[in-house]
């Protein structure tokens, strides 16, 4: 029998990934949208024609640079002198946009970078989307990008846009008919089509926007450089944002940690929810902690609001661009009608927004400006008595904005078109007067009432679930960037893999043996069986105990009837000893011995995974552990690194969290000292390039002790 540890395996030690750092991308993309000089390649005199389009569109919105078309069978386009390459127009450009065909794109931009060209946004497709042939294209044009030392934002793109400047380097058609207007909303998109659809909406709903970018296929400016480059952006206050894939996970999450530090609210929709796309692994962790759940945490960790659609984007983001972000969760909620009061109280709770009793004054105050039927309460129900009497909605109005129990006013309105003027009066000038937040939902509302709000800059919403909705995201949203924030700034790029190829599982013996090399303590004493047990239960060991067949190609030992528990004396002991090996032979495993370990006493299983993923790098996934764990998952993921109190509060976020807390009777767990194990144990893992996961399930926890009860560590082969 063997009872020594296995040595601790010698660290790899990797060459560190090469990226552009935030600061060099947010340069790169300042190339591409402060341009102040602008070539067409194939410039069209069509206006309506891609290689027209973005020409008349900077003509007729006053683009503040030069504009030169370049055309070698015109003398002009579009009333502009036309060059017949981009080498004839004499001078430095700092743009060229690119529409020819995939094959000749390669050519334009060596001549454009001869000739002093900085930046192209290429609209061609024809590259990665299409095949390999494109793929080994667009590998060609990133590297050329960099060779040159030039900007390339695409191929496959719609452009980019920058309202300060009527720079329009886009053939969108969201743009044929409206105008365009300045605000504080910048996009990030990498799908086209996506922001178009955006671009409509913004200009359409009054918010205007400051910049407007599609990266495409990104063979050299991604969304993290944009991203980077407007957290930076003075006219920029919010940013939108669409992703499918990121290239650079690390250059991503530094250029959103810029973002919350600028005080740039991140709102973000990423495509792909479904598990698809999620790598499956041989281990309980790399099924659990899917490709999307690794977004979700990347986004969540760096101060970003996921959202669902454009029009829920939209939503939060006019509440911080109209200064009406309440402070905290708490809602005074004020309607023309009792029903609507309930159901706004209802969707309230479901975003864990409160509805706190008036204060003793603001009841007081409210006295004489309501019906005698009417409790002053919240929500508070105005009733129809505002028809003859429109002077008590001010009234009211000021006195619940003064109210300090409450963070903002929510105010119901329905139809009242014959009072819609006092309305939007009481509002403007309690707003003014108070400076308390104050939401409006205005079912059946006239547009010119809307729009008198909105001058005002107040939020209005045509229904209940979306403004509670904004209010709620936009609350938590504070609260992801305060929790951002809290977090240590992300360090240089760590060791990276061993390897790349293969990885090779350690049987649980090997496994905590590396786990004590780690410094990880309570690993139950064990002996490990490898021939025969000619006598009695082995030193140290004491019943009872758990028998484990042992083999590095079986991980789930219980799904094979590889486990016996409760083994009282040695009787039990032998029988449990003969049938699983037993079971080795009759399934042809090449079983490295039988592990006798001491069983311990706990009240929870817990599941703590360790991963190297190959976007995101490593990655701590916790939930509730056992053999039902895939059942009914019960999981959080979060990026690395980590410290103890956001370990802390990813632990708090299980739907078991209750239970650990103590729960009839069974033991509380002092999560304070789990979160610092656990954090030290991430940063064991961090250091060491040669490991690829570590899965322990059961963590099994209690009131004083946390024990490894089981455990598969992977390295790389």
């Amino acid at each position: 029998m063997r009872t020594d540890m296995m040595d601790e395996v010698n660290s790899a030690s990797g060459a560190a990934h090469a990226a552009l750092s935030p600061l060099d991308g947010a340069a790169r993309a300042a190339a591409v949208l402060e341009a102040r000089s602008v070539a067409i390649v194939g410039a069209s005199a069509d206006p309506g024609k891609i290689a027209g389009r973005p020409l008349a569109y900077m003509l007729s919105r006053g683009f503040v640079g030069k504009l030169f078309p370049v055309n070698p069978t015109r003398d002009q386009v579009q009333g502009l002198k036309s060059y017949p390459s981009l080498a004839a127009i004499g001078e430095p450009v700092d743009l060229a946009i690119v529409g020819t065909p995939a094959a000749l794109v390669e050519d334009v931009v060596r001549e454009g970078a001869a000739a002093g060209v900085k930046a192209f946004v290429v609209f061609s497709s024809g590259f990665s989307e299409t095949g390999e042939e494109g793929a080994a294209l667009q590998r060609r044009l990133g590297e050329l990008a960099r060779a040159q030392g030039v900007t390339i934002l695409g191929p496959n793109c719609l452009g980019v846009a920058n309202s300060a400047t009527g720079l329009i380097a886009s053939f969108t058609t969201a743009l044929e008919e409206t105008p365009i207007k300045q605000g504080g909303f910048a996009f990030v998109s990498q799908s086209g089509a996506l922001g178009a659809y955006w671009m409509d909406i913004c200009l359409r709903s009054g918010l205007g926007f400051s910049k407007w970018i599609t990266t495409g296929n990104e063979c050299d400016m991604d969304a993290a450089s944009a991203i980077a480059y407007l957290a930076d952006d003075p006219q920029t206050r919010v940013i939108g944002l669409y992703v499918e894939d990121i290239r650079d996970a690390e250059a991503f999450r530094r250029a959103l940690r810029r973002a919350a530090e600028a005080g740039k609210p991140v709102i973000a929709i990423k495509a792909g929810r479904s598990q698809a796309g999620a790598a499956a692994a041989a281990s309980h962790t790399g099924a659990l902690a899917g490709d999307d759940a690794l977004y979700d945490a990347c986004l969540r960790q760096h101060g970003a609001l996921r959202v669902d659609s454009l029009s829920q984007m939209m939503d939060v983001a006019r509440l911080f661009l109209f200064d009406s972000v309440p402070q905290g969760g708490r809602l005074a909620v004020m309607s023309v009608s009792g029903g609507a009061g309930v159901l706004i109280a209802d969707e309230a709770e479901g975003w864990g927004l409160e509805l706190p009793a008036l204060a003793p004054q603001t009841a007081e105050a409210l006295a004489p400006v309501l019906p005698s039927f009417v409790k002053a309460a919240n929500p508070l129900d105005l009733t129809g008595n505002v028809v003859q009497d429109t002077a008590s909605i001010s009234r009211a109005l000021e006195a619940v904005a003064r109210d300090p129990g409450n963070d903002a006013i929510v105010l119901f309105v329905g139809l009242m078109h014959s009072i819609a003027t006092a309305f939007t009066d009481a509002i403007a000038h309690a707003r003014q007067r108070t400076h308390r937040p104050i939401v409006v939902i205005w079912i059946g509302a006239k547009e010119e009432s809307v729009a008198v709000l909105q001058q005002a800059r107040i939020p209005v919403f045509r229904d209940i679930p979306p403004a509670v909705a904004a209010l709620g995201g936009a609350v938590r949203l504070n609260g992801l960037r305060a929790a951002a924030l809290a977090q240590p700034a992300l360090p240089g790029r760590g060791p990276a893999a061993a390897s790349a190829g293969k990885t090779l599982f350690l049987a649980e013996w090997d496994s905590k043996a590396l786990l004590r090399g780690l410094g990880v303590a309570g690993i139950p004493a064990g002996v490990l069986v490898e021939g025969d047990l000619p006598g009695g239960l082995p030193a140290p060991l004491s019943y009872p105990v758990v028998a484990k067949l042992q083999a590095s190609d079986v991980l789930h030992k219980s799904d094979i009837g590889g486990v016996v528990l409760g083994i009282a004396d040695d009787e039990q002991l032998q029988t449990a000893v003969k049938r699983l090996r037993q079971i080795a032979r009759d399934r042809g495993i090449d079983a490295m011995g039988i592990l006798l370990e001491s069983m311990q006493r706990f009240d929870h299983e817990l599941l703590l995974g360790l991963r190297r993923d190959a976007r995101f790098g490593p990655t701590l996934t916790l939930g509730r552990g056992g053999v039902e764990v895939e059942l009914d998952p019960d999981v959080a993921s979060r990026l690395l690194p980590l410290d103890a109190a956001g370990i802390q509060e990813m632990i708090g976020s299980l739907r078991c969290a209750k239970l650990l807390q103590g729960f009839r009777g069974r033991g509380a767990v002092d999560l304070t000292a789990l979160a610092m194990q656990i954090a030290e144990l991430c940063q064991a893992f961090m250091a060491r390039s040669d490991l690829a996961e570590i899965e322990i399930n059961p963590l099994a926890v209690g009131a004083g002790q946390a024990w490894v009860l089981d455990a598969v560590v992977s390295r790389y082969e």
